[in-house]
């Protein structure tokens, strides 16, 4: 099913004269969301015990528990250095998804008490998704309605979406609609709205009642600006690539503060690789086939390479998280891998 979503809810969360939002196309794209997700279950389930892999935890989860959720963490373990140079997305919307170093809103008030949270840039979108004290949460931010829709759906739910109804977060207008929890389970509540002209936001969290997720939603900030920071970099990239998206993932133990960290490097030719950094506790030498630097790399399979340096295990994926370019190009991504600053101090990153 295809409408022009962007343009009915700019058309109608413009709108300041009071009159009800028109629920027929956001029902249909909800009905059709929830069928989607019930087919891919199925699917899943007749597949038995396959084995899913995601950049950035982009698996159904349940309500509550999971890797971190036995530990809480104070809100300044989880948030991102400040970029004081670079404005808030209430103040340029435009450049919202644009830079991939760069998220243009804060949730310190969200992630208080949380035990994780992983931060991503880039392609289109911003976001962070966190565990929290009522369980996992995501908050999406994008200049158009239509980059909001194509984000995968990452929490567990029924698949059975209800019709939303308009409301107002911190004075905007905005829809909110319910699909309820797997099993009996809490309820997912998605919070839509517009902060700003020309900025689109989008919450999704457990909650008991729609005042909840709406009070939850209002936490947002978009009067700052964060850099996406990993404790590596990469000093050799194919020709003609740059970075197109950064992700991290804050929260690995109680002593420990960075878990995982991705850079996704491509060119305007629709070439691209991942490069993945996993936290482990223990660095040695690895050995391996090819060498890449100073460093020993083996193959896992046909598409990924793998090797071990501070602070982890370091991967590149050619396939599946990546497209087009060959294990040479790979290998001279690795070469260049550095490690930088202290792990457990974003700020130096």
């Amino acid at each position: 099913m295809s409408f022009d979503l962007d343009q009915r809810l700019t058309e109608t969360l413009n709108s300041h004269t009071g009159a009800e939002i028109d629920p027929t196309p956001l029902v249909a794209y909800a009905r059709d969301r929830g069928g989607r997700l019930r087919r891919r279950r199925r699917g899943l389930m007749a597949l038995g015990a396959s084995a899913c892999v995601a950049l950035v935890a982009a698996v159904a989860v349940t309500p509550f528990g999971g890797r971190f959720g036995h530990l809480t963490r104070p809100a300044s373990e989880l948030v991102l250095p400040a970029s004081p140079s670079q404005p808030g997305a209430a103040e340029q919307p435009n450049l919202v998804g644009t830079d991939p170093g760069t998220l243009h809103f804060s949730a310190d008030d969200l992630l208080a008490g949380a035990a994780n949270a992983t931060w991503s840039a880039g392609r289109g979108t911003e976001i962070v998704e966190y565990t929290g004290p009522a369980g996992q949460a995501r908050v999406v931010l994008a200049r158009s309605a239509a980059s909001l829709d194509g984000i995968r759906q990452t929490l567990a739910s029924s698949g059975r979406p209800q019709p939303p109804t308009d409301v107002r977060v911190a004075g905007r207008p905005g829809i909110a609609w319910i699909d309820p929890g797997p099993s009996g389970g809490t309820n997912l509540w998605f919070v839509r709205w517009r902060p700003v002209d020309g900025l689109w936001a989008q919450m999704e969290s457990y909650a008991d009642s729609r005042e909840g997720a709406i009070g939850a939603a209002g936490k947002v900030r978009f009067d700052s600006a964060h850099r996406c920071a990993v404790p590596f970099r990469l000093e050799s990239l194919p020709t003609g690539a740059r970075l197109l998206e950064c992700s991290v993932n804050l929260g690995y133990d109680g002593r420990s503060i960075f878990a995982e960290g991705s850079l996704v490097v491509g060119d305007q030719g629709g070439r691209w690789l991942t490069v993945r950094v996993q936290r482990t506790e223990n660095v040695g030498a690895q050995g391996g086939e090819l060498s890449a630097g100073p460093y020993r790399v083996h193959r896992q399979g046909s598409d990924v390479l793998k090797m071990s340096a501070t602070p982890g295990s370091v991967e590149v994926f050619l396939d599946g998280w990546g497209n087009g370019y060959a294990e040479s190009d790979g290998l001279a991504v690795l070469g260049g891998y550095r490690p930088v600053g202290d792990v457990n101090d974003p700020e130096t990153w």
